[in-house]
């Protein structure tokens, strides 16, 4: 019985920390992908200190970003799922080290 316990723990665990670093990465890469927009709409005349779109957009991407992950379980859609294999392969590798520490 503990070690049943313990593992639905460990998998509850697991699953509150994709979701957690699935926002993190949204919003981050939303921040990237404004930054760069409002890089190449002012040519590079406008710094990004300068104004709030990028803020406002960084959050408009990261949600369409978390949302895009949510929508596919937060895992990685058919053609990336092929070629990206082998980490997905290290992921589960590590997340049974860890685990069975």
């Amino acid at each position: 019985m503990d070690w049943f316990c313990k593992s639905i723990g460990m998998s509850i665990a697991w699953k509150i920390q994709t979701v957690i670093s699935a926002f993190t990465s949204a919003l981050a890469g939303g921040l990237i992908i404004s930054r760069a927009l409002v890089l190449i709409r002012f040519k590079g005349a406008k710094n990004h200190e300068d104004t709030s779109a990028d803020e406002i957009l960084s959050y408009i991407f990261g949600g369409a970003g978390f949302y895009f992950q949510y929508t596919h379980s937060f895992s990685t859609p058919f053609p990336l799922n092929i070629l990206l294999w082998p980490v997905g392969l290290a992921e589960y590798y590590i997340r049974w080290s860890i685990t069975n520490e």
